[in-house]
């Protein structure tokens, strides 16, 4: 029954919909019918609430405080929970103890509603028990990897599933402070003599985390069945911490936030090479990234060739954007006002005139999501007179985890392959020019 419980699906079937009916019939009985109070709950409560639906909009578009594909939705679930509070605040004085408690419950359920919609957009916690922590699928700690690695050596027996790790990767050359970041380790990992196996780096959105890559985008349980089917071999994935804690967003620039480019193309190969026994040479590294992580990924592949000579765009943009800002505030935001340094790190200017003879990138957006979309077909098309292998998709989908775990499943085996670990995949779902073998 626990089971079945944290498993409830948050963003289809019957939980969204019994959410909505309970916010609605709670605030519709948690007017004062009865009591004569109706009167100026209705009409103070509709009128008041819809200038604080506003004054909420305002604020939120002034201030850029959502990210892309925000839904508009969420705006008539902030004007019932206004709706809720004022109507609660009216008629608490007259109101019976059933009356008041249910002005509370529609309080809850309202905010609830809200939470559900903007959830349903970006799947960002797909079940109950991703909501509650659960950020991988077979997380573990540090003596329980080791428990596991002796066990393996001593049956030779590989596990039948990866595990993952959260680890603070320190900033020795870069300086950089980040928070924890995700390691992915392979069933192959474990092998007795420990092979030396890729590594996949991993950028999160903005806002985002490391962990939404294995709570919202299940790259954990994706690797597990690739490696499944390549007795027991996947490449390494690390999630590292991209901004620290001086920023939100550093669009894996270094900055006056610090120097988060430097620790993503040295820091963290390194630590993986050091404590994992990571290949990290020019032919074993990719790097990836969804959303704003996407525009990271790009950025560092096109600056960093003889690094990360393959990488995959997932639903990024085509030039950095600090938080929600425009071109001029991100310069002076993110790049102290240099121009230079913002088209050092803007994909388009690194794509306009370079070569890229021996990279290869991996573009996707859904049609369901304009500007990436359009996006990804610009990149793609300039990435294309670089002479770097490009494989472009653009599948139906939008700006969510649900596509970016399949963008993920899609592009994995073609990573896999560029980095040496897995044959040439017999199905590419893109476009690849040149194609793959």
């Amino acid at each position: 029954m626990g089971t079945l419980a944290v498993n409830i699906d948050l963003i289809t079937g019957w939980f969204p919909m019994t959410v909505v009916i309970a916010a609605v019939a709670s605030v519709a009985l948690s007017v004062g019918w009865t009591d004569g109070a109706w009167k100026w709950q209705l009409s103070v409560g509709i009128p008041v609430s819809f200038v604080l639906t506003l004054l909420t909009a305002l604020v939120i578009q002034v201030f850029g405080l959502v990210p892309a594909a925000f839904p508009k939705s969420f705006y008539l679930w902030a004007w019932l929970i206004w709706f809720a509070s004022v109507i609660a605040v009216l008629g608490w004085a007259r109101a019976h103890w059933a009356l008041r408690a249910m002005s509370v419950i529609a309080l809850v359920f309202t905010v609830l509603a809200a939470f559900t919609v903007v959830n349903q957009t970006y799947d960002y916690y797909p079940t109950l028990a991703r909501l509650f922590g659960k950020n991988a699928a077979y997380f573990v700690d540090l003596p329980q990897l080791q428990v596991i690695r002796e066990q393996t050596r001593r049956t030779g027996r590989l596990p039948s599933q990866g595990t993952t790790i959260s680890v603070t990767i320190p900033g020795r050359v870069s300086k950089f402070e980040s928070r924890q970041a995700y390691i992915y380790l392979p069933p192959a990992w474990f092998h007795n003599p420990e092979p030396q196996l890729p590594v996949i780096e991993l950028i999160a959105g903005i806002p985002g985390e490391p962990s939404d890559w294995t709570r919202a985008g299940y790259a954990d349980t994706t690797s597990t069945a690739f490696a499944e089917a390549h007795h027991g071999t996947a490449p390494i994935l690390v999630i590292p911490d991209n901004n620290g804690f001086k920023t939100q967003d550093t669009e894996c620039s270094n900055t006056v936030f610090g120097n988060a480019e430097t620790f993503l193309i040295t820091d963290v190969p390194d630590f993986m090479e050091d404590n994992f026994n990571a290949a990290i040479g020019k032919h074993s590294l990719a790097v990836a990234g969804l959303s704003d992580g996407g525009v990271c990924a790009s950025i560092l592949a096109l600056r960093n060739p003889g690094i990360f000579q393959t990488f995959a765009d997932y639903s990024g943009y085509t030039s950095p954007t600090y938080l929600y800002d425009n071109e001029k505030q991100t310069i002076a935001q993110l790049y102290s006002g240099s121009r230079a340094a913002y088209e050092a790190h803007n994909p388009i200017a690194l794509l306009t005139g370079m070569r890229y003879p021996n990279s290869a990138g991996w573009f996707i957006a859904g049609q369901g999501d304009p500007q990436p979309l359009a996006a990804m077909k610009q990149l793609a098309a300039l990435a294309r007179k670089t002479g770097m292998q490009v494989c472009l998709t653009t599948p139906p989908g939008d700006h969510s985890f649900t596509f970016w775990a399949q963008a993920f499943r899609d592009s994995l085996p073609w990573l896999s392959w560029r980095l040496g670990l897995t044959p040439p995949p017999k199905r590419v779902p893109a476009r690849c020019q040149p194609p793959v073998p």
